[in-house]
């Protein structure tokens, strides 16, 4: 799917939700999209309404020009294709890139020395979904239910934790729930707090309408700095913290909600998807079985 077919699509049906449906996407990801596209074109391509869209003056006829660049970009694939070449585009995040990528890309370049493999780091979840569904990427690491179309292979079911200081209060529980906090406690937000595809943007949305949240989103290794400084508690999925909080005098605390995400890797369909996708698919699925044989999670070291 090219780049400006969630345009032409949403201009054919007048509705996002139709469009949505039609697309595979959710009508937040496609509105995601189309704001997107306005921003990098500095045009507003429809009017929004109760009954739906319309093109506006401006957005008709670069609607046509978006037409033929879709024509020419599905000629230009369909040549890639025939003609694959050793590219392999693939989205990744923090955390998979500092314990598992190493490892991965050492196997695969022994198996593909002439291949070359370019890296997105995906900075929310949703950027790798649109990166495979536009083919802008051939493959990404995610978390969430796996959009219509595409495949997502599990790799790792990571549990959050709630990181706290050495001298908290809680630091002498071996669990904590989160239904138990008085709405008192500095709640700490992470980037991946402020992600719609995130399994804790329901968490900050209850944190920060009954707790103290004073800070912006911070990058994981500032948070755990925070929290360590005893300036409040922060929640953090496992692959993050078993580098990150070997330096810091932090405690880890389980949930007892046992609160997951399930990293994947997101691809094409089987039938639509590279030789050098299915075999970086296979490498890193070996890897993570091995990874996860020699890893503690960093609450139980």
């Amino acid at each position: 799917m090219g780049k400006y077919l969630p345009v032409i699509k949403t201009a054919q049906c007048g509705s996002l939700t139709r469009a949505a449906h039609v697309l595979g996407y959710t009508q937040p990801s496609l509105g995601y999209i189309i704001n997107n596209i306005e921003d990098e074109l500095g045009v507003k391509l429809f009017y929004r309404d109760q009954r739906g869209v319309t093109l506006t003056a401006a957005g008709a006829p670069l609607l046509e020009i978006m037409k033929k660049i879709e024509a020419m970009e599905d000629l230009l694939r369909q040549t890639a294709r025939a003609n694959a070449g050793g590219l392999l585009r693939v989205g990744i995040f923090s955390s998979v890139a500092s314990q598992w990528l190493p490892a991965i890309l050492r196997e695969f370049y022994e198996k593909h020395p002439d291949a070359l493999v370019k890296l997105s780091h995906q900075f929310y979840y949703l950027n790798g979904e649109i990166g495979v569904k536009d083919h802008s990427l051939d493959c990404a690491f995610f978390t969430g239910k796996c959009p219509p179309g595409l495949t997502a292979v599990p790799l790792y079911k990571d549990p959050y934790y709630l990181v706290i200081s050495e001298d908290h209060p809680l630091a002498a529980r071996e669990t904590v729930a989160l239904s138990s906090f008085t709405g008192e406690e500095r709640f700490i937000p992470t980037n991946e707090s402020f992600d719609s595809e995130s399994a804790i943007w329901d968490v900050y949305q209850t944190f920060s309408q009954s707790n103290v949240v004073d800070f912006e989103p911070q990058e994981n290794h500032m948070a755990i700095a925070m929290a360590e400084a005893g300036l409040g508690m922060t929640i953090l999925p496992g692959l993050d913290l078993v580098d990150l909080s070997a330096n810091h005098r932090v405690k880890a605390l389980p949930l007892e909600e046992g609160l997951t995400r399930t990293i994947s890797l997101l691809c094409p369909r089987e039938s639509e998807r590279s030789s050098l996708t299915s075999a970086f698919l296979s490498i890193t699925r070996s890897v993570v079985e091995q990874w996860q044989k020699r890893t503690a999670h960093p609450a139980t070291e």
